[in-house]
């Protein structure tokens, strides 16, 4: 699931908006997405003066890629940014969709 429908909902319901910023378990939940345990997310909200730039976890096989590969890899997370429900982790459009 891309987090789509989160942000739609958020940007035209304040008190679900409200929700996600203060327990985002709970809002993510009431859309079908169970967080683990022990996995922490925070939402933060960016303002005119303020942007977030959420730096994703190194590929595993990071160290051995060249610059330019990950900046490839870096490029597709930009581009078709989404996070799977089922592992909580980003991914490319494709690369969910293959595991529906």
């Amino acid at each position: 699931m891309t987090f789509a429908k989160v942000i739609a909902r958020a940007w035209s319901d304040d008190a679900y908006r409200a929700k996600l910023l203060s327990d985002p378990r709970a809002a993510l939940n009431e859309v079908g997405v169970t967080i683990p345990e022990n996995v922490t997310v925070r939402v933060v909200e960016d303002t005119e003066e303020t942007r977030f730039l959420v730096l994703p976890k190194p590929p595993p096989q990071a160290g051995d890629q060249s610059l330019a590969d990950l900046e490839q890899e870096a490029g597709v997370l930009i581009t078709a940014p989404t996070v799977c429900a089922d592992t909580l982790k980003c991914c490319t459009v494709n690369d969910c969709k293959e595991r529906m």
